[in-house]
Formats: C-alpha cells, sequence, structure tokens
C-alpha cells in the first residue's frame, strides 16, 4: 500500500498540506469506519488523505486493499456511498466543492478500490491504474 500512496500522492502536489490516516495507525478500524461501512475484517489495508482543516477543501483519496477479491465490489460500493454522504454534507455549507466532488473518480483494479476527490482527480486516477500495468 506504501508503494500505491507514493505513486497516486506524487501525481500531484495537492495533497502535500494534507492529513494523512492508513491501517499501520493503531486506531485503523475506528478510522476506516469514516470511509467505509464494510466489515474491516474483510480490508487486507488502507489509506486516505483529506483536508487537514476540513473547509474548503474536498480533495481526498481513499484506497481499500480488500483481502478477497470477491469484496472488491463491495468496497467500491462503500466508497460510492462514502461520496454521496460528502456531497450531502458539502452541499450544506459549501456548495463550491460540489464540482469537485461531482466530479470524483471511483476507480478499481486488483484487489484495490479508490475514491479520488480533487482538481487534477485525472492525474491521479491514472496513476492509481498505472501502478497496476
Amino acid at each position: 500500500m506504501y508503494d500505491l500512496k507514493t505513486a497516486m500522492a506524487g501525481a500531484t502536489n495537492r495533497f502535500d498540506d494534507m492529513t494523512y490516516a492508513s491501517s499501520e495507525d493503531e486506531d485503523a478500524s475506528s478510522i476506516f469506519t469514516n470511509i467505509s461501512d464494510m466489515s474491516y475484517s474483510k480490508v487486507e489495508g488502507f489509506f486516505v488523505y483529506y483536508a487537514t482543516n476540513g473547509t474548503g477543501n474536498a480533495d481526498e483519496i481513499a484506497v481499500i486493499q480488500v483481502k478477497n477479491s470477491g469484496d472488491l465490489t463491495q468496497a467500491r460500493e462503500s466508497l460510492e456511498a462514502h461520496l454521496q454522504k460528502r456531497k450531502s454534507l458539502y452541499s450544506t455549507y459549501d456548495k463550491s466543492q460540489l464540482k469537485k466532488l461531482d466530479a470524483a473518480r471511483i476507480a478499481t483494479d486488483s484487489n484495490c478500490a479508490a475514491l479520488i476527490v480533487g482538481d487534477e482527480a485525472d492525474k491521479i486516477s491514472d496513476a492509481f491504474y498505472d501502478f497496476f500495468k
């Protein structure tokens, strides 16, 4: 996951001042509930980058690596649900970020599902897919 994180975040400098959390953190299962409602027992690893201050910036990368590829659809669906919750939240207090959320990418490859939100989502999405080539 470290190499994938490095590839995706390195595709742009937008994530330099963002907060990072992952399955390596002490409270990983608790952190994971912020991005997905799937059972943490199905997760091999995850990471998330998000806006440190939470306002004025909806940029986010969230990647879930599942233990069993049969759970990849569930991981993708949980990230889609997370995106919908974020749209709902931003529609109430910062509508300027909705365009960015509407242009979000959800990608899957191998045993990973990724949510990519940002002005340069295409570059980050390309880095995700290039990683698995």
